[in-house]
C-alpha cells in the first residue's frame, strides 16, 4: 500500500484519491492500470487477489451497461485490464483462480465478444512463459462456461451468431503462424479440446473451430479425429455445417496431407477409413472436386510390393 501511495503522489494523484479512487471511471481506471501493474508482481498476496477480482467485477459491469454509458469505450483500458487479469491468473495460488474469473466466467453467455480477449491473451501467456498445468486448470474454466451458454443453440441461426468470436479462441486455432503444426503445451491435454468439440452441439461455428484447432496445432489428433469430425456431420446438417469456405478448405487440405502422405495409415484401421471415406463422399457432394480426385485414390487398393 504505501509503494502504491508513493506512486500515486508522483504522479500527481492526492492520498484521498487513492482511498476513495472508483476505478469504474476513466480517470480511476487508469490509477488502477497503475495498481495492477504493481499488484502483479505479488500474485500470491490477499490484497492482489482482491483488486484484480474488483477490475473483473469492473470490466463485466462496463459490458453489461455499454448501452447507457456516458463515454464511449476504451478500449485500450479495457485491454490492458484483460491482459493484467489473464496473465494474473496464470500466476496466482490455485484457490484464488476461480474467485478472480469468476465474473467473468458468469459473463460468458453474454459478452462472449469481449471475453474472447481474456482467452486469447492467457494463450498468449502460455506460449511466452508456460505454466501448462495452470494453462488448462483456467481454459477448463472458460470451456465448461462455454458449454452451459445460451447461444450455442442459435449458432447456425445467423451469418455472424453471437460466440462466433469466441469459439475458434477457445479451440485454440487462431493468430499461429503458417507453419506451425503443434504446440507443446497441448501434449498430453489434448483430449480436452476433443471432450469440449463432442460436447457442444454440431454447428458450422463449432465445427469450424474444431478443424481451424487440427489444421494449426492438433494435426498430432490426426488421423483419429477424422472419426470425430465424421460423426459430427453425420450428426448435423450437412448443408449448413459445411457452408463456410474456409472450413471446406482446411479439410481438404488435412486429408490431402493423410491421403498421399500417409495412405496405409487410413485405411489400417476400420472406424479411420470409414470415417476418412465418408468425409470424402461428403465433400464430393459439397462439389468439391479435390475430394472427388482424393477419393478414386483413396479406394484404389495400394500393388502390393
Amino acid at each position: 500500500a504505501t509503494i502504491i501511495r508513493q506512486r500515486f503522489w508522483s504522479d500527481g494523484i492526492s492520498d484521498n484519491a487513492c482511498q476513495e479512487l472508483d476505478i469504474r471511471r476513466e480517470f480511476g481506471a487508469r490509477a488502477n492500470i497503475l495498481i495492477l501493474t504493481m499488484l502483479n508482481q505479488v500474485p500470491t498476496d490477499p490484497v492482489a487477489v482482491a483488486a484484480f477480482t474488483r477490475t473483473a467485477h469492473t470490466l463485466v459491469e462496463w459490458w453489461d451497461s455499454d448501452d447507457e454509458r456516458e463515454h464511449p469505450r476504451n478500449y485500450d483500458i479495457e485491454f490492458a485490464m484483460a491482459e493484467f487479469l489473464s496473465n494474473f491468473s496464470m500466476r496466482t495460488f490455485d484457490d484464488a483462480v476461480a474467485t478472480v474469473l469468476q465474473p467473468l466466467l458468469d459473463a460468458v453467455d453474454r459478452h462472449p465478444r469481449d471475453i474472447q480477449w481474456v482467452v486469447r491473451n492467457l494463450v498468449v501467456a502460455e506460449d511466452r512463459w508456460p505454466n501448462t498445468p495452470r494453462f488448462w486448470v483456467v481454459w477448463k474454466l472458460f470451456a465448461d462456461s462455454i458449454r452451459r451458454a445460451g447461444w450455442l443453440i442459435r449458432l447456425d441461426d445467423h451469418e455472424y451468431p453471437m460466440g462466433n468470436e469466441l469459439l475458434p479462441v477457445i479451440f485454440l486455432g487462431t493468430d499461429w503462424k503458417e507453419n506451425v503444426r503443434h504446440w507443446r503445451s497441448i501434449e498430453g491435454y489434448a483430449d480436452y479440446v476433443h471432450a469440449l468439440f463432442e460436447d457442444l452441439s454440431p454447428s458450422s461455428a463449432v465445427l469450424d473451430a474444431y478443424i481451424r484447432f487440427l489444421f494449426h496445432i492438433g494435426e498430432q489428433s490426426l488421423p483419429n479425429a477424422f472419426v470425430r469430425v465424421a460423426d459430427c456431420l453425420r450428426l448435423g446438417d450437412v448443408q449448413k455445417m459445411l457452408r463456410k469456405t474456409n472450413t471446406v478448405f482446411m479439410l481438404e487440405i488435412l486429408l490431402q496431407r493423410h491421403v498421399y502422405g500417409r495412405p496405409l495409415e487410413l485405411k489400417r484401421e476400420r472406424p479411420i477409413r470409414e470415417a476418412v471415406l465418408f468425409l470424402l463422399d461428403t465433400l464430393v457432394e459439397q462439389g468439391s472436386s479435390r475430394a472427388f480426385l482424393m477419393r478414386d485414390d483413396f479406394v484404389t487398393p495400394i500393388p502390393a510390393t
